[in-house]
Formats: structure tokens, sequence, C-alpha cells
């Protein structure tokens, strides 16, 4: 059985590290900590209703300097609770939306995000990309 730190999420069968994959770096838990607040609906988890950013929340809001308050509220959520991390820079990978005139809520909304960070105690730049999407 492999040694490991928590499994990978989403879930994945794998015999060779026990029942799940597993994250077996210490920089592989801390990128997918910082993937999960992103992600993370302020509400959504239990006894912590100011954890997460709701990034999902940004995709439909048309407003001048929403991306800015993106980007602001992934920073002050990173101080907060993972504030180890020291973010570089994020930004927008690609902003696509549906139907033809955008106004097609039916259809599908993303949103890349690329956050790049760096980790002191560990030495580590790394990189994070994740699309954000209104399903």
């Amino acid at each position: 059985m492999a040694v490991g730190f928590s499994p990978k999420l989403p879930l994945q069968p794998d015999p060779t590290d026990g029942f799940f994959k597993l994250n077996k770096t210490l920089g592989e838990v801390i990128k997918q900590n910082l993937k999960m607040l992103i992600l993370t609906t302020p509400g959504e988890r239990i006894m912590h209703p100011e954890f997460g950013v709701g990034a999902r929340n940004f995709l439909f809001d048309t407003k001048v300097g929403t991306f800015q308050s993106l980007k602001t509220t992934i920073i002050t959520q990173v101080r907060q609770f993972i504030p180890f991390i020291k973010i570089i820079n994020i930004n927008s990978s690609d902003v696509k939306s549906g139907g033809t005139q955008g106004h097609n809520y039916s259809e599908e909304q993303r949103m890349g995000l690329v956050v790049n960070y760096y980790i002191p105690n560990l030495n580590l730049n790394d990189t994070l990309k994740v699309t954000i999407t209104n399903t």
C-alpha cells in the first residue's frame, strides 16, 4: 500500500495506492486545498460559513471590475485560510458565454483561472489552472 497525505479529489479508484489515488506530496495537497477554496461557495462548508471564494457566482456578473473583484476575493480568502501561500498572479485563461447573444443562460458558461503562487516553506513555485462552469 502506498503512502500519501490525502485522497485526490475527485475520488478515483487506484489499487496501487489503496482504495483511492492519493496526494503524495505537500505541494499536491496545498494545490488541491487552493482549488477547493476557489470552488467552494461561502456558506457551503459546514461550520465555516465564511470559507470559500464562490467563483461560480462571478460567471454571470457583467459589471465592470468583476474580474478584479474575483481576484481580490481569492487573495483575501487565501490570506485567511491558507496564509502560507503567497499569490503571485491571477489571470483569466479564457472566458466564453453561451448562446449567440451571450444571453442564453441554458448553455454552459465557462471561465478559466490561472493562479500562480509560491510556498516559501517548501521553496515551491506552482500554477493552478481551474475551469469554472455553471454546470
